[in-house]
């Protein structure tokens, strides 16, 4: 049985690594995974720019991904923020409004207690 393992021609792989069908092969796999590498770059080029107004920011996570295609993409994933600037106006926006109401309510609550004079309670002393 391991002489079936180890017992293979050299002569054959060479042969099938000439043929015009392993070059294909060979050429689909170098497109596929240039193709790759360019989506990758294009994507994190949108994202960069959606998550972040820094210029420097921006350039230096597209070169990381042109420079080297795998960690790249990784430290990318690790260092851009967590929140695209769309995102983090519109949760200002919804904080700014939610102050506003609260002090809008608060406001009119002080108007309220001043023109209307609660009487004081009472302590009922228990025998």
């Amino acid at each position: 049985m391991s002489d079936l393992l180890f017992n293979f021609d050299i002569n054959a792989i060479l042969e099938y690594i000439s043929t015009p069908s392993f070059k294909t092969l060979q050429l689909a796999i170098i497109i596929y995974f240039g193709l790759m590498w360019l989506a990758v770059i294009i994507w994190v080029t949108r994202d960069a720019i959606n998550r972040s107004t820094s210029l420097i920011f921006q350039v230096l996570a597209i070169l990381l991904n042109i420079l080297f295609p795998i960690l790249g993409i990784l430290l990318y994933l690790i260092i851009r923020p967590g929140k695209t600037t769309l995102e983090r106006y519109y949760e200002e926006l919804e904080h700014r409004l939610i102050l506003e109401s609260i002090n809008e309510k608060g406001d009119e609550g002080m108007k309220i207690k001043s023109i209307k004079k609660l009487p004081k309670k009472k302590d009922k002393k228990t025998k």
